[in-house]
């Protein structure tokens, strides 16, 4: 596996090209206990952003805060059976659960008391959650046609003098001084722009995600620009590997790496996919970087699959390759952190970053894509394309799902994902998820306190959109799980709690199980199936919305956390030491 990384990139650049790769050492150091990891090589982390207006990291150096790059990250090993489908906490079967993909359709009720779907946006996998109707999701603008041959102009704006060498493809122009042939041969720069092209073609089509205006003729016909550096330009940079800037423009910077080391065919593509977002400027990399990141690896996930021949949404597991999700681990060990953050700041996790904190993110947790793959698999395949399109520039991502949706749908909409990632249920990708997550570090260990269970580390209590997942072995002869749940009053800032607690479980013919969500109480799941392992997981979500404030890098304090205490009826805490999908 390479562990050469491509060179620092210049302080006024966006995203970094090779950030997205952890070094193994990086890996193992995760796996082992949260060590902080960042760049293996020198120079200062950036992360994307509006044009002109890029965020700059620390210095990167293994283990401290700045970029993830080197040679791509192994998955953690280990497998566990494919998810075959859902049932409700009755057992009955979820197929033909509301909102089924059928075009837009209106969708008939499941049998598993799912309500009916109503018109709208379609979804990658069946709506087969009985507790949560999203209805009629709206959807994003249709992308236009796609050209493979648009009559197109340069942009001429050459910031490292003129090139020797022009090669225009699709909506590229590679840019290149006269050494660029010498490094990589002509015929492959061309095949590499066709592939790139193909790449942004299908993610386009997929997400309904669209290209630059000013490559369309909305605002202008210009190429999107690669430019090619190191290789002798006037006034080369000698250094790239990310998205960067041309004026009003956003390019493509790298060196000849990006297109001769296979392990980084992605890699490329993760770069112009930041092309295609910083052009919207409704989520600015200075206040959002973690989105730019995250829908960002949930393309690259959707065009590796479609690399392989494999179709988004169909009903046999696909394996991801070891270079593409990886890091979704992080979204297990670091479960209590907010959906909208940059992860942990601290290696104890005292410290959680927001939105913006990318030069803290001592993990790359910004890089985890599964909150945008639930969104396309459950609520609207076209659904985040449509928020990208309507954000203000001032809205987090969940305000901007608030105000295209409500409050309520967005809860369920978190409460749910929390499930989906209890049992690594993730359609097509299941197998796959599971095999990354398997880390046990994910389970929240208890502690007696005044006859009622709490979390034994604090530190570890959800933050907004955060989850704890406790896993409860069956006792000998139950029928029925249930937990007694008794959330604060108040977060740690005094913020009023809205809390919720569901009981899942992944039965041995490989179903996934969901139980009711309560928000106090009791909670309880039937065992109308034989769970897997003998064991059922409590999944405990903060959905509390109304800490949201007016701040400008995000809307909430990514460190109020929020407690609880629980009981538990038909079963013990099980052991945290292994995983139990």
């Amino acid at each position: 596996m390479p562990t050469s990384a491509l060179a620092p990139a210049r302080a006024d650049h966006g995203a970094r090209f090779a950030r997205r790769f952890l070094s193994l050492a990086c890996v193992a150091a995760l796996l082992a206990g949260l060590a902080g990891c960042g760049s293996s090589s020198s120079g200062a982390g950036n992360d994307s952003g509006t044009p002109g207006g890029s965020n700059n990291g620390a210095a990167g150096s293994l283990g401290g805060a700045g970029t993830n790059s080197g040679g791509s990250g192994a998955s953690a090993a280990g497998s566990s059976a494919a998810s075959t489908g859902s049932t409700s906490s009755a057992g009955t079967s979820a197929s033909g659960a509301s909102g089924a993909p059928t075009g837009g359709a209106s969708g008939a009720a499941g049998s598993s008391g799912g309500s009916a779907g109503s018109g709208g946006d379609v979804t990658l996998q069946p709506r087969d959650f009985p507790y949560c109707d999203y209805g009629n999701v709206p959807s994003a603008t249709p992308p236009a046609a796609w050209d493979d041959n648009p009559t197109l102009t340069p942009l001429g704006i050459n910031p490292f003098g003129a090139p020797a060498l022009t090669i225009p493809v699709g909506y590229i122009l590679l840019n290149e001084g006269p050494q660029g042939t010498t490094q990589v041969p002509q015929a492959t720069q061309s095949s590499i722009l066709a592939r790139i092209n193909d790449d942004l073609e299908f993610e386009i089509s997929q997400s309904y995600l669209h290209l630059p205006p000013w490559t369309t003729g909305a605002t202008a016909s210009h190429y999107i620009d690669y430019m090619f550096v190191a290789t002798g330009f006037p006034k080369d940079p000698n250094a790239g590997g990310d998205q960067g800037t041309e004026q009003q423009y956003a390019d493509v910077e790298t060196t000849s790496v990006a297109m001769t080391d296979q392990s980084q065919r992605f890699d490329l593509t993760h770069e112009f996919n930041h092309v295609l977002q910083t052009s919207y400027g409704t989520f600015p990399g200075n206040r959002i970087s973690w989105l730019h990141e995250s829908y960002n690896d949930y393309l690259i996930l959707l065009t590796a699959e479609h690399a392989a021949n494999a179709t988004p949404g169909q009903s046999t597991q696909f394996a991801l390759p070891n270079n593409v999700s990886y890091l979704d681990l992080l979204t297990y060990q670091q479960n209590y952190v907010p959906i909208e953050s940059c992860g942990i700041a601290v290696k104890d996790g005292s410290m959680v970053n927001g939105p913006a904190d990318f030069p803290t993110d001592i993990t790359g947790f910004r890089y985890n894509d599964l909150f945008p793959l639930f969104i396309a698999q459950r609520v609207g395949q076209h659904f985040f394309a449509d928020v990208w399109e309507q954000a203000n520039g001032k809205e987090q991502v969940l305000q901007v799902m608030t105000r295209l949706l409500d409050q309520t749908r967005v809860s369920c909409m978190v409460g749910e994902y929390s499930a989906r990632l209890a049992l690594g249920d993730f359609g097509e990708f299941s197998t796959s998820m599971q095999r990354i997550a398997n880390d046990p570090t994910m389970y929240t260990t208890l502690t007696t306190q005044n006859g009622m269970l709490t979390p034994t580390n604090a530190t570890w209590l959800p933050r907004y959109t955060g989850r704890n997942m406790i896993p409860i072995t069956v006792a000998s002869g139950a029928t029925q799980v249930s937990v007694d749940f008794a959330p604060d009053a108040t977060g740690s800032n005094g913020t009023a709690e809205q809390m919720q607690i569901e009981l899942v479980y992944r039965a041995t013919d490989g179903t996934a199980v969901f139980g009711q969500p309560v928000t106090t109480g009791n909670a309880s799941v039937s065992l109308s199936k034989p769970p897997k392992n003998n064991v059922v997981i409590a999944v405990v979500t903060n959905i509390t919305f109304s800490g949201y404030k007016t701040a400008q890098s995000y809307g909430w304090d990514p460190n109020e956390t929020f407690g609880y205490k629980l009981q538990i009826t038909g079963g013990t805490p099980a052991p945290t030491t292994k995983t139990y999908f």
